[in-house]
């Protein structure tokens, strides 16, 4: 029983760990100390856009989690408020810069997909990161290959029409592979997006 008790804790917390830096008052200037490029989410645990960046900015963590020069990292700034006051954040999430060499923030206002904000992150730190993409059993849909695919009379396809800055779009994404994995090996279905 202590065995199983013991890798039930050591799966939580392979499963929890983050490669995004949680800040405070306590570790903020060691962390943004011009040693490294920092890339810093302001954050409030209310806020709804914030919710809604959050799996987006841990994958942004996990793209730079090898790359020794840049800090991806976040502060709660409603419960460390002189921290985002000290940074001018007056609303829910800010993004801001630090480059290396300096601690003076540049405000991000790009756009806010893991590839948007590393793409952004590459070009100010002149770094080669990428998106880990995941594996996947959904058949991505373009003009090519939608009308071989969804007009094919010997298969059940299923398809969600989605915008990817719909947030109840993403939040069926984890649902849609399930759904895609469960039919993975059928000959006659084809869950697509």
């Amino acid at each position: 029983m202590k065995l199983l008790l013991s890798l039930a804790l050591c799966l939580v917390a392979a499963v929890s760990a983050s490669n995004v830096v949680d800040l405070d008052k306590d570790n903020f200037d060691s962390v943004v100390s011009g040693d490294k490029h920092v890339f810093v989410e302001f954050y409030a645990p209310w806020c709804g856009h914030c919710k809604s960046l959050a799996p987006v900015y841990e994958q942004v963590g996990d793209a730079f989690a090898s790359v020794d020069d840049v800090v991806i990292a976040k502060v709660d700034a409603d419960s460390e408020r002189d921290i985002g006051s000290r940074f001018g954040v007056q609303g829910f999430p800010t993004l801001k810069f630090f480059a290396k060499g300096g601690t003076t923030a540049e405000d991000f206002s790009g756009d806010r997909s893991a590839d948007g904000i590393v793409a952004y992150v590459n070009g100010k730190a002149g770094t080669n990161a990428r998106v880990k993409k995941p594996v996947t059993a959904v058949v991505d849909l373009d003009p090519s290959n939608f009308d071989s695919i969804v007009l094919n009379a010997e298969k059940n396809v299923l398809v969600e029409f989605y915008a990817p800055w719909c947030g109840h779009c993403k939040a069926l994404v984890p649902v849609y592979e399930k759904v895609a994995a469960a039919f993975k090996n059928e000959k006659n279905v084809s869950p697509v997006w």
